[in-house]
């Protein structure tokens, strides 16, 4: 992968620490008509009646489709607010970031905050997954030392929310980007497929760009700037240099290359019983990478940890086939001595037995 130097500009961090970049120029329009659409007069038919046909029956099956679409938009937002109840459970719980000083009116508000930048901010994550992390943030002991840390901030969304909580917690938020786009895909990187989606994403240099100095501004205006760190510049390059402890990683980074840039230098320096999330849950080529023994051993000199949400997410967002997202998470070295153990005997383990008990 290349390293390219940038121009600095000190007045786009003000309160934030990282040099800032000049503004990506943006793809200019083509300008080329729709390839479906006749140029001039061509095609089109002599007779009145024809024309008028033609004219109202697209408009007709677009409104009818509009209206499908907006309706079905309503109906799976009625579902996500009816379940939130359910999946943010925990973060409305009284004694969840009670030893921060965190009550339920500070979440209620933190709640509203993510919302509104979730809308203002184009993001590639939820707000209801930026709430699932804020609530493990809010759940991490006090006396536990480290960090937050991002990797892949794009425009600054998931970095302004982030940051939000983190300034509730007393930490720092250290965001690693290098606000370039995305490095040229190796081979194992030009497609991921994702099953559960039945869909194959395909990656392209500098996908996914975003200056410095936007991300800058947005962070400044709906976040905490006073809780942010920026380190810009590709993984490789500034990730060996970190060294202090983290509290929980989030891993947005799309090529499974960076994935792994991230997780050999990340996962060294999470705490015992934290939490390492990653918003590539859906894609095979990332996903099984938290299984492969021989990798992690080599690389990280542990077992891997596994991902839970592994293929379909964790049930967050309502879907066509249930609740899924693109969110999931390992848990270094959990307290397996605080979880309950289930004897397999197949007596209490069928579905209706909690039934027939009862």
């Amino acid at each position: 992968m290349r390293s390219r130097q940038s121009d600095t500009d000190s007045d786009a961090t003000a309160g934030i620490h990282g040099p800032a970049e000049p503004d990506q120029p943006s793809s200019p329009d083509s300008g080329e008509p729709p390839a479906s659409e006749p140029p001039g007069d061509a095609g089109r038919s002599t007779d009145p009646r024809a024309d008028s046909a033609e004219s109202e029956s697209p408009g007709s099956d677009d409104a009818a489709s509009d209206a499908v679409a907006a309706a079905l938009r309503c109906y799976r937002l009625a579902l996500l607010v009816a379940s939130l109840p359910v999946i943010l459970g925990e973060y409305f719980r009284p004694d969840n970031g009670a030893q921060y000083g965190v009550g339920v009116g500070d979440k209620l508000v933190l709640a509203a905050k993510m919302l509104r930048n979730n809308r203002a901010i184009p993001t590639g994550s939820s707000f209801v997954e930026h709430l699932v992390m804020a609530t493990k943030v809010l759940s991490t002991p006090r006396d536990v030392e480290g960090a937050i840390v991002e990797c892949g901030c794009y425009k600054g969304g998931s970095t302004a929310n982030l940051s939000l909580v983190a300034g509730l917690c007393d930490r720092e938020l250290v965001a690693f980007d290098c606000f370039e786009g995305m490095p040229e895909p190796g081979e194992a990187d030009a497609e991921h497929l994702l099953v559960a989606s039945e869909r194959v994403h395909t990656y392209e240099e500098n996908s996914w760009s975003a200056s410095l100095r936007e991300a800058v501004d947005n962070v400044e205006q709906y976040g905490d700037p006073s809780a942010v760190s920026i380190r810009p510049g590709y993984f490789e390059e500034t990730m060996p240099t970190f060294d202090e402890p983290v509290a929980l990683a989030f891993l947005d980074v799309g090529l499974r290359s960076s994935a792994e840039t991230a997780v050999r230098e990340l996962w060294p320096l999470l705490g015992d019983n934290c939490y390492l999330f990653t918003h590539e849950a859906k894609h095979m080529e990332i996903a099984a990478l938290f299984f492969e023994g021989e990798w992690w051993r080599e690389h990280v000199g542990a077992d891997p940890p596994g991902l839970v949400g592994a293929g379909s997410g964790l049930g967050l967002h309502p879907t066509a086939n249930g609740f899924s997202s693109l969110l999931a998470y390992a848990r270094k070295n959990p307290d397996t001595a605080a979880f309950d153990t289930v004897a397999e005997t197949g007596e209490d383990n069928t579905v209706d037995a909690s039934v027939r008990k009862n």
